[in-house]
């Protein structure tokens, strides 16, 4: 069955991509907030009174790191700020977002596979990268556990390059319909990949 695995490209050339590597509260909120709603670009779109309970709780989590209800409002506030200003700045990387709902252990195995017919250098560690991500997000400021995982540019470009060798008819042959679903998660995924390696974006990833 596996675990659900959320994905979203980061433009790390952003002011906002900057300010989570450099602002706790920030690298927190985004690491909280990242596995609701239909991805982080559009969190704020969620009903009001889920947003408001969702924030209350990070907060109360990590009140040391927040301080006052004045500084609570104003980084939450800029947060907002800053999700919407990327928008705005890259066009359509709220869409730019994927999800692996209890099939990444297939896709990864299978895609492992693959790999090692095409000879490609430590194919399991590849494919492991490509699903969970080669970093973590701002790790001088978060822990692993706490933080997400980064694919970065470079690797992108990386799986990019394989991936789009890679069709979802390759791996799966659609005779039941667990590998339909698994088919229809690895082509979103591999979309992702492409859209973010044309656009120069790393992906975010974090379990739900």
């Amino acid at each position: 069955m596996g675990v659900s695995i959320l994905y979203s490209a980061i433009p790390p050339e952003s002011n906002f991509y900057k300010r989570l590597h450099e602002e706790r509260a920030f690298a927190i909120l985004m690491s909280s907030l990242f596995v609701y709603g239909n991805g982080i670009f559009r969190f704020f779109e969620i009903e009001s009174e889920e947003v408001e309970e969702i924030l209350e709780w990070v907060v109360e989590s990590e009140q040391d790191t927040f301080g006052s209800e004045l500084e609570v409002s104003s980084c939450i506030n800029e947060f907002r700020s800053e999700l919407y200003r990327t928008r705005n700045a890259y066009p359509g990387i709220e869409d730019r977002t994927a999800s692996l709902e209890k099939t990444s252990h297939e896709i990864e195995q299978r895609l492992s596979q693959e790999l090692t017919k095409r000879q490609v250098k430590n194919a399991d560690e590849m494919a492991r990268k490509l699903i969970y991500g080669d970093r973590t997000l701002a790790p001088h400021l978060l822990s692993e556990q706490d933080s997400l995982g980064l694919v970065s540019l470079s690797l992108v470009r990386v799986g990019a390059r394989l991936l789009q060798e890679i069709y979802p008819e390759t791996l799966f042959t659609l005779n039941e319909l667990q590998e339909e679903w698994a088919s229809d998660h690895y082509k979103q995924w591999r979309n992702l990949y492409l859209a973010a390696n044309e656009n120069n974006e790393e992906i975010l990833t974090g379990i739900a």
